[in-house]
């Protein structure tokens, strides 16, 4: 009861304070973690991993609640049913969706799930003496895959890693990796998709990229008047001068070849890592290329 009490008084402040409510009502958070006004999370078990993010409106009521980290939950989601809710790393839930947890809904790293969508694990309200089905069984989304807007999974599903599930689709069955899956229902669209991982110099005509449309951006939409100019993007942001490269020195930087590390402040392109700053500015930097790119770095 105590628990309940204190999840429920969470429901009306804002991080930093709803935090510490949900900590002392027994939650594992890390740090930096963002829980919005009105989110209400009623789970026996919350763990929330570092620089996770739940927006205003949310629901969760389930008997365990686990988000990794700089994974988010969008705004005005449901999350209800007696079992759980597992969600990896660097993973996306995106607003408005219903997730039924009659038995565990699982997301796996750096897997996303539309706006709009719905997840069911329970397939029927119907009488089964009438002949109705009463489906009980698990959903789970395997390692980056994508569910877009405005689609259903059905109860029993397993989506295979880097599959695509379009938009609106309808899947009442499991799919394998690599898969490309849309309609009403899925089954008449199950293609092959096939990905190539970027490497070498394609990974750092992104870097370049990136800054030229991140300092683009900045021009425009702030008012700023950095300057990019062979892979080094020169940037004044509160009174501070900073220069941001690519393999380079400076006071962020983009490294493109997988394991590599600055002493710096840095965002590894190639392995999705970065360190452990929160300046102002590298959170203005990975927000952008999260919104922009999908890149979430860990």
């Amino acid at each position: 009861m105590f628990t309940s009490i204190l999840q429920i008084i969470a429901f009306f402040f804002p991080s930093p304070i709803n935090v510490w409510l949900h900590r002392l009502a027994g939650a594992k958070i890390d740090r930096h973690v963002s829980i919005y006004p009105a989110v209400l999370i009623l789970a026996k078990n919350v763990e929330i991993g570092r620089e996770a993010q739940i927006k205003l409106g949310t629901m969760i009521n389930a008997r365990t609640f686990k988000l990794g980290k700089k994974s988010h939950i969008g705004f005005f989601t449901l999350v209800k049913g007696e079992s759980d809710l597992l969600v990896g790393d660097a993973c996306i839930i995106g607003p408005k969706c219903m997730i039924n947890c009659s038995r565990p809904v699982v997301l796996d790293y750096y897997s996303g799930v539309g706006p709009g969508s719905y997840l069911y694990t329970h397939g029927s309200g119907m009488p089964v003496t009438e002949g109705y089905r009463a489906t009980f069984a698990p959903i789970h989304i395997k390692e980056k895959v994508w569910v877009n807007m405005h689609s259903t999974i059905g109860p029993g599903v397993s989506i295979g890693e880097r599959s695509i599930i379009m938009p609106g689709t309808i899947l009442l069955e499991s799919v394998g990796p690599k898969r490309m899956v849309a309609g009403d229902p899925a089954k008449l669209n199950n293609l092959p998709i096939f990905l190539t991982p970027k490497q070498g110099n394609s990974i750092r005509e992104i870097a370049e990229r990136i800054l030229i449309e991140f300092c683009n951006w900045s021009n425009e939409y702030e008012k700023t008047s950095w300057i990019y100019h062979d892979s080094n993007l020169r940037i004044n942001y509160k009174n501070r001068n900073m220069l941001v490269t690519i393999d380079g020195s400076g006071d962020i930087i983009l490294l493109t070849d997988h394991g590599n590390k600055s002493g710096s402040m840095y965002f590894n392109l190639a392995d999705l890592s970065t360190d452990e700053s929160r300046d102002p500015m590298k959170l203005k930097l990975e927000e952008f290329m999260r919104l922009y790119y999908g890149l979430i770095f860990l």
